[in-house]
This record gives structure tokens, sequence and C-alpha cells, in this order.
């Protein structure tokens, strides 16, 4: 089977899963854009170590039209369209930080931002009338930060290991840092833990 059918597939069942799971509104139309586009990243940053701006930059765009549409809709007011944006560039300011330090590209930052404003437009407009809204943003954006970072680094911590005990102290720390650009992909981890988060808040 070629490349293209399981790219197809696996965007049609993320897509199935995301409106069955979380019987989503107009917010949905960015996370419905990285369904989409979710194989090929994860197929760019595995062999070639990068994600493309082609596929990751249209996203801000997907995300702000489904979080005005939803706004125009009734759906979440502007709550949503504040969400998506704040969420988006805090996350981006954060991912920026962490990039300086190295150990990610910024191809990891700009998709970061991107699922977090997807994320936070999908959770602001499901949010429960009784609940806050700014609370679940918060919370669900927290986790797909927090997540991914945690499983980027013990991903690292396997890669640290699998090169053998008498590396030195010095080579590890590199490789924990400059380590998940080079050695682990990120963009899968970002991509891992966003569905896990977008499917199951």
């Amino acid at each position: 089977m070629g490349e293209t059918p399981i790219r197809i597939a696996l965007a049609a069942g993320l897509g199935v899963a995301l409106l069955g799971a979380r019987d989503a509104g107009p917010a949905a139309v960015g996370t419905l854009y990285i369904a989409a586009v979710t194989a090929a990243l994860v197929q760019y940053d595995l062999r070639e170590r990068r994600l493309p701006d082609a596929l990751v930059l249209p996203g801000f765009a997907f995300a702000g039209v489904g979080a005005a549409w939803s706004s125009s809709s009734g759906g979440g007011g502007l709550t949503v369209i504040a969400a998506a944006a704040l969420s988006g560039l805090a996350v981006l300011g954060a991912f920026l930080v962490l990039a300086s330090g190295g150990g990610l590209g910024m191809g990891d930052v700009k998709l970061a931002a991107v699922l977090a404003a997807a994320l936070a437009a999908l959770v602001a407009e499901r949010a429960p009338p009784e609940r806050e809204p700014a609370a679940a943003v918060v919370g669900a954006v927290g986790a797909l930060v927090v997540g991914s970072l945690v499983l980027g680094a013990l991903a690292a911590g396997i890669v640290v290991r699998s090169r053998g005990a008498g590396t030195g102290a010095a080579r590890a720390e590199r490789t924990v840092g400059a380590g998940l650009a080079d050695d682990l992909p990120f963009g899968p981890v970002l991509l891992a833990v966003f569905w896990a988060v977008a499917l199951g808040w």
C-alpha cells in the first residue's frame, strides 16, 4: 500500500473520531485541518527532520476561521477567538524560549502554536456553560505543553541510554538538549499528545 492511501485513511479516521467523540462544532475546523496533515507531518519529521511551513502555517488560518465561524454562529462567542489567539501566542512565546536553549527547531515551535490555537478553540466552544471556559482551555493547553515536554524528555532519555553507559555525563547532557532536534523528531510527539488531549478532554 502506498503512502497516499495511508495518509487519507489516517486523516479520515482522526476526523471521524473527532466529530464522533467531541460532537464538534465550527471551531473544529482547525483540528480537522490538523487531521488532514498529521500523517504527512510525521513522515516529513521522521525522514527529513523538518516540518514544512507549507503544511504547518495554514493551520493558523484554519484555526482562525474555525474560531470566527464559531463566534458568528453563537457557538462560543468572542471567547473562542480569544482562547485560540491567546493560547497560540502564549505557546509560541514559551516554545521560542525553549528553542533558544537548543533541542527544538522552529518547525516544532510553529507547530506547537498551531496545535495550541486549534485545541483552545475546540475546548472553548465545547466547555459546558456551568464550567469556566478559561479554566478548561488552560487545562487542555497545559496538558498539551506539559505532556509533550515530558514525553519528549522520556524519549530523549531512552535515546541516551540506548547509546550505552560509558559515554560520560557531558555527552548525555548534549544528547538530551540538542538530540531532540537531531535524533528525536519532536513533531510526532507534539501530534500524539495533541490527539490524546483533543479526543479525550
